[in-house]
């Protein structure tokens, strides 16, 4: 890596931030509430879910805050999950959520047949919504978050958390509706 130029880094730890999203972290713990769900700024990068997730768990983010601009969490499902569970902004930190996800229904390798027309959504959400919380639930056509769910999570600023990609849904329906009201909601964790 090369030397960078006088007052590179000096604004928003740009520098910084690109060297903590080269990280690597499994979640294997099924149980809601594990320690192992709460992610700090060590963990930017991948984080790859492997595990049946347990109905009411939560994927906690940190705080976003201006010496994390840049910080990135690519989220990727590669487990199930046992129903409904979220990606939650601290409750208290001034940070919402912004972006676009598109939601796409599938069928996988256990047997849940696809359905024989494509489906796909997007979902809008502004920071005049002042949501803090990605609801996701395999199974159900409003909300998603199935085996191939991949999202990513990029600290744009301390007040802006961009999210973006794209949620599966593991039924054999083409009545996919996701939408910002069922996806989306104003409460993170605390």
């Amino acid at each position: 890596m090369s030397i960078p130029m006088y007052g590179q880094n000096s604004t928003g730890n740009a520098l910084g931030a690109m060297a903590k999203n080269t990280g690597y972290k499994e979640i294997t713990t099924v149980t809601a509430g594990d320690a192992s769900h709460t992610l700090s700024e060590d963990d930017g990068g991948i984080v790859f879910v492997n595990c049946a997730m347990a109905s009411g768990a939560v994927i906690k983010l940190p705080t976003a805050t201006t010496d994390n601009i840049g910080l990135q969490f690519r989220i990727i499902f590669g487990g199930t999950m046992a129903a409904a569970m979220t990606i939650d902004l601290p409750q208290a930190g001034t940070a919402v959520y912004a972006g676009v996800i598109t939601g796409n229904r599938c069928g996988n390798g256990a047997g849940v047949a696809d359905a024989a027309a494509v489906n796909r959504t997007t979902v809008v959400c502004t920071v005049a919504n002042q949501e803090k919380s990605l609801e996701l639930d395999q199974d159900d056509v409003t909300f998603g978050g199935a085996i191939g769910t991949d999202l990513t999570f990029t600290y744009a600023s301390k007040d802006v958390v961009i999210v973006s990609g794209t949620v599966t849904v593991n039924v054999a329906t083409t009545a996919i509706d996701l939408l910002q009201a069922t996806s989306f909601t104003g409460t993170g964790w605390s």
